[in-house]
């Protein structure tokens, strides 16, 4: 019976047709709201989702992560008046690990010293007042990528830990960080050619494209990531939630446009005062 059950489940993902009645062709995975709609609010689904893909990165599927508390969860009011508001997810489980989750699709320059900062904000959390070094939790730090972080790195999943520089050796395993690049998926190799991480990488990449849905529908046979789909077209079929994402879309575009213009006009101000002093400063010699 059980293995009926499975077949079922992976039968379903092929007949059904993932963007019929949703909103999903415009609300990408890699889009911050969005992945923080689909695993950062403080409900059973979103808490499932997170530990589906949490279980995938941090290759706990023989240990799996099973329980998890989403310890700065976003409601929707607080959204709403905060649309500049970085939307990282930070959380503990149930052994007392130390997570903090970012989908990053914008500009990656200095965003290294940003996971440094996360995990350090982590660790300076990771002991209570009195508490005794040996209690400290591990603080893990993962940020998923749109763009390429590390270009001399093959691998889209790469681990960084604290070190000795020339030996190799482990300083201690309080802390890591996680970066999944999703721009090194190879989508032109066959599903079952990818690896665990990487057909999760390629199902938040491809999620929300329409022509690469039978691609997606192939990865969700394989990968056991129903929980992380059903949280996804469940933020996906609700008009409210793709509304409120396209608000802070748009106010993000007008909040840049503003910026650039801003920024244009200062170094067209700053030409012409330069251009005036240094005639200014030519008639003076050539009086002299």
């Amino acid at each position: 019976m059980k293995q009926q059950t499975q077949k079922q489940r992976h039968d379903a993902p092929e007949k059904l047709d993932l963007f019929r009645d949703t909103f999903r062709g415009k609300m990408p995975l890699t889009d911050d709201y969005v992945f923080h709609a689909v695993f950062g609010r403080d409900t059973a689904e979103s808490k499932g989702a997170l530990m589906e893909i949490l279980n995938i990165i941090l290759a706990r599927k023989q240990d799996p992560i099973r329980a998890i508390v989403i310890k700065n969860p976003i409601e929707i009011p607080d959204r709403e008046a905060d649309k500049e508001s970085v939307m990282d997810i930070r959380a503990e489980t149930e052994s007392g690990e130390l997570l903090d989750i970012e989908m990053q699709a914008g500009d990656l320059q200095f965003y290294q010293n940003r996971a440094l900062f996360y995990g350090s904000r982590l660790v300076n959390s990771a002991l209570q007042v009195g508490e005794k070094y040996d209690k400290m939790k591990k603080s893990i730090v993962i940020s998923i990528t749109k763009g390429r972080l590390f270009p001399s790195l093959e691998d889209c999943h790469n681990i960084f830990e604290v070190r000795d520089r020339k030996r190799g050796l482990l300083l201690c395993d309080r802390l890591e960080l996680h970066f999944l690049e999703l721009s090194k998926i190879d989508d032109q190799k066959p599903v079952h050619a990818l690896t665990e991480i990487e057909r999760l990488g390629a199902y938040l990449k491809f999620a929300n494209i329409e022509n690469r849905q039978d691609y997606v529908k192939q990865i969700l046979t394989m990968e056991d990531i129903d929980m992380t789909e059903n949280a996804y077209r469940k933020v996906t079929e609700d008009e409210l939630e793709y509304e409120r994402r396209e608000s802070r879309f748009r106010y993000q575009l007008q909040r840049n446009t503003e910026l650039s213009v801003a920024r244009n006009e200062g170094e067209a101000i700053g030409l012409k005062k330069g251009r005036t002093e240094g005639e200014a400063i030519g008639l003076k010699k050539g009086r002299s």
